[in-house]
């Protein structure tokens, strides 16, 4: 059974000057020659066992990704008045701190109010997404998700959609400072968004360890 007492420094000099070295232990991480297969079979004072610590603490609080959802309002005020915005700077707006290694990007649900003529659906296309994170449509356009949308005799009308099971397709890592919302109709052709207010909900997955880390 292991303690939490302090290991003696045999190889250091008594007369150098050690208060800028860290303090040797033999808790889990801290050891300096610590290897992964030093909690097995051992256990903490309590005797709670150190695999199934290690276990769950690797499960649900040191996994290697980490998922962020971004909501996004196409028309809000954003101090010049409020009007159509289809570009979302994550940086400035969503404060994320590693957006070098994004290897995830999807859409979670998006609310469309189209307030003039009869589309049956638009096609969103970002940009600034691999094609391998993409649904390819009848066109052969790499689009991020299909949102249906219907006439109205009402000025506006909204609704939502939302994908019944997740479609996740990781990439490699790729950074990612601003994105591009783009809205086609079924004819491929560019959406005038005058009369469209959509409500956005994504996920980005961020990979939290670089590929080349030893």
């Amino acid at each position: 059974m292991q303690s939490d007492t302090f290991l003696p420094d045999t190889d250091s000099d008594s007369e150098s000057d050690s208060s800028g070295d860290l303090p040797k232990n033999n808790n889990i991480g801290t050891l300096f020659d610590f290897t992964k297969e030093a909690w097995i079979g051992e256990r903490f004072i309590d005797q709670s066992s150190q695999e199934k610590y290690q276990g769950i603490r690797n499960e649900l609080f040191t996994q290697a990704t980490e998922t962020t959802r971004l909501c996004f309002n196409t028309n809000w005020d954003a101090g010049s008045g409020v009007q159509y915005n289809d570009t979302i700077d994550i940086i400035d707006q969503y404060k994320l701190g590693n957006v070098k290694n994004i290897i995830g990007f999807e859409l979670i649900q998006a609310d469309v109010m189209n307030g003039a003529t009869g589309i049956a659906f638009v096609d969103l296309v970002i940009p600034e997404i691999p094609h391998k994170a993409c649904k390819i449509n009848e066109r052969g356009i790499s689009i991020i998700a299909r949102l249906k949308t219907y006439a109205s005799e009402e000025s506006t009308h909204y609704f939502g959609s939302e994908p019944q099971k997740s479609y996740r397709n990781f990439f490699t890592p790729v950074s990612l400072s601003k994105i591009t919302l783009e809205l086609y109709n079924p004819d491929g052709i560019s959406v005038d968004t005058t009369d469209y207010k959509v409500f956005y909900e994504f996920e980005v997955t961020i990979l939290r360890q670089t590929l080349s880390e030893r």
